[in-house]
């Protein structure tokens, strides 16, 4: 599936109890550790990874079919596999470039000053070869 409409299809759609407010590292991890049989038979175990990115977020919860506590693995379900784990992580943007504004605009965020100039002088740069040649 495209986008992030898989996460409507997932098994924990909507259920808070997989990000609890509660996360301390004194807080009981046996309930979230139960959560993960849920994991077990998910289909989108990657994707969740690739959408959450947990170790890069520290994040505390459940996330593809591990329990995860300051980006950290405290248990794994039965099945999940370690190439799961691979968090497909964006590409540097080179900023102050034309492709740096281009990358920012892919990730749906606005341009940085330095990119948005060099886009800005990219197109004048594009305007005036276009001018010129058809002259």
């Amino acid at each position: 599936m495209s986008g992030n409409r898989w996460a409507s299809e997932a098994p924990c759609a909507g259920d808070f109890r997989f990000t609890p407010e509660e996360t301390t590292a004194e807080a009981p991890a046996e309930p979230l550790v139960a959560l993960l049989g849920v994991c077990r038979e998910c289909p989108f175990r990657a994707q969740c990874i690739d959408l959450v990115r947990p170790s890069e977020s520290l994040f505390d919860g459940v996330c593809g079919g591990r329990l995860w506590r300051n980006g950290q693995v405290l248990a794994t379900c039965d099945d999940a596999q370690p190439a799961e784990l691979r968090e497909r992580g964006r590409r540097p943007i080179t900023h102050g470039t034309e492709a740096g504004a281009r990358a920012h605009n892919r990730r749906g965020e606005r341009a940085c000053s330095l990119c948005r100039e060099a886009g800005r002088l990219a197109q004048q740069a594009r305007r005036a070869r276009k001018r010129a040649s058809s002259t």
